[in-house]
């Protein structure tokens, strides 16, 4: 025999045995299974009885807020927008000038179209720009 049929002889004796090997692995896993053991969460969950009529459930009790209680709070003053050719949108609004200033320099190495407005006058209070 040539060196070329013995290789053909041993790949195909190869493949044979190992598909053997699988069938018998296979048959083998499948007698072990074992079946499955019920589940710890029943099918059926039991719910406690619903209340009684005429009971109300007060989970929540109303909170009496007062307006005067939020007079100290900062209202949102400066408007920070990206404007460019193709949009034109508020990106954020904040109470204070120093907020604004944090964001352009957080946000600004990343975009030269930042722009900070007042609300109030709708002035040009600060850019990203570098060029300006």
């Amino acid at each position: 025999m040539t060196s070329v049929k013995k290789m053909k002889r041993n790949l195909s004796l190869g493949i044979f045995i190992g598909a053997i090997v699988f069938c018998i692995m296979t048959i083998i896993s499948n007698i072990i299974h074992k079946e499955p053991e019920e589940s710890p969460i029943p099918d059926l969950i039991i719910l406690p009885p619903p209340p009684e009529e005429g009971v109300p459930l007060d989970l929540h009790p109303p909170i009496e807020l007062h307006p005067l209680d939020h007079d100290n709070v900062a209202q949102p003053r400066f408007e920070i927008k990206i404007q460019n050719e193709i949009e034109d949108e508020v990106l954020e609004v904040v109470a204070t000038l120093a907020d604004a200033k944090e964001y352009i320099a957080e946000y600004g190495q990343y975009h030269d179209d930042l722009f900070v407005y007042d609300k109030d006058t709708n002035e040009l209070v600060l850019t990203s720009n570098k060029n300006e």
